[in-house]
C-alpha cells in the first residue's frame, strides 16, 4: 500500500512510450458492433519542441460523430493544443500555454469563450487509452493524474492496475495490464493496456465494451 502511494504520487507519462502509427476500434454494446473508433498518432515539431499530433475520431450511426484532435508534448504528453468536431461542425477549441487554458466551446450554438488559469499542470481530459498507456503501469499500483475537460472542469484520473490477461491482436497474443479508471463519481472503466509498450487493446464497461479491429471506413 506505501508503494502503490507513492507511485501515484510520483508517477507521470512518458510521450516516449508511444509509437506512431494508426488503430482501429469497434465500439460494443454487449455483443453487438454499433460504432468504431479510429485513432491516429504522428510526431511532429511545434515551435522547434517534439509533439505528438493524435486524431481520435468515433462514430454511432448517424447520431453521435466527434472527431477529437490534440497536440501533445513528446516528453510527457502535456497537451498544448486541443480541437473538437461534432457532426462535422466546430464545438471547442483549446490552447494551453503560460499556465493558462484559452479558447472558446459551442454552446446552443453559440460560441462561448474560455479562458481558465492552470498554474499547475493538467492533461487533457478526453485523451484517455493513450494517456494511461504512457504511465509506468505495475502489478498493484495505483496513479493519479490531474486533468481539464471542457465539460466538466478540472479533475483526477484516478486508476488502479488489477491483474493480467491476454488480448488476441492481428500480431498474436499480447500480455495486458488490466486498469480500472474513473474521475470520480463516474462509473469505472476497465482499460486493457499492453504491458511491453503501453498500446490500448479494449475496454469495458457495463453494457459496453471496445475492441480492436472495427470498421473504420470514412473516419480515416
Amino acid at each position: 500500500m506505501i508503494l502503490a502511494s507513492l507511485l501515484a504520487i510520483a508517477a507521470l507519462p512518458d510521450g516516449g512510450r508511444l509509437t506512431a502509427g494508426t488503430t482501429c476500434y469497434a465500439i460494443m454494446r454487449d455483443a453487438s458492433v454499433i460504432g468504431a473508433t479510429w485513432q491516429s498518432v504522428r510526431p511532429i515539431e511545434v515551435a522547434g519542441e517534439a509533439a505528438w499530433d493524435v486524431v481520435v475520431h468515433q462514430r454511432v450511426g448517424d447520431a453521435f460523430d466527434l472527431r477529437d484532435h490534440f497536440v501533445l508534448a513528446r516528453k510527457d504528453l502535456r497537451p498544448l493544443a486541443f480541437d473538437s468536431r461534432k457532426l462535422g461542425k466546430e464545438h471547442v477549441t483549446l490552447r494551453y500555454a503560460n499556465g493558462r487554458i484559452a479558447g472558446s466551446r459551442v454552446e446552443k450554438g453559440v460560441a462561448v469563450p474560455v479562458d481558465l488559469a492552470a498554474p499547475n499542470p493538467v492533461w487533457e481530459g478526453n485523451l484517455w487509452g493513450l494517456t494511461f498507456g504512457a504511465l509506468p503501469l505495475a502489478d498493484g499500483g495505483e496513479y493519479s493524474l490531474p486533468f481539464y475537460q471542457y465539460d466538466k472542469g478540472f479533475g483526477t484520473f484516478t486508476l488502479k492496475v488489477t491483474g493480467s490477461e491476454t488480448v488476441e491482436t492481428s500480431e498474436g497474443r499480447v500480455d495486458a495490464w488490466t486498469v480500472d479508471v474513473g474521475t470520480g463519481s463516474d462509473r469505472r472503466v476497465t482499460y486493457l493496456i499492453g504491458k511491453v509498450d503501453g498500446a490500448e487493446l479494449g475496454t469495458r464497461a457495463p453494457g459496453f465494451a471496445t475492441r480492436l479491429g472495427g470498421d473504420c471506413t470514412g473516419l480515416e
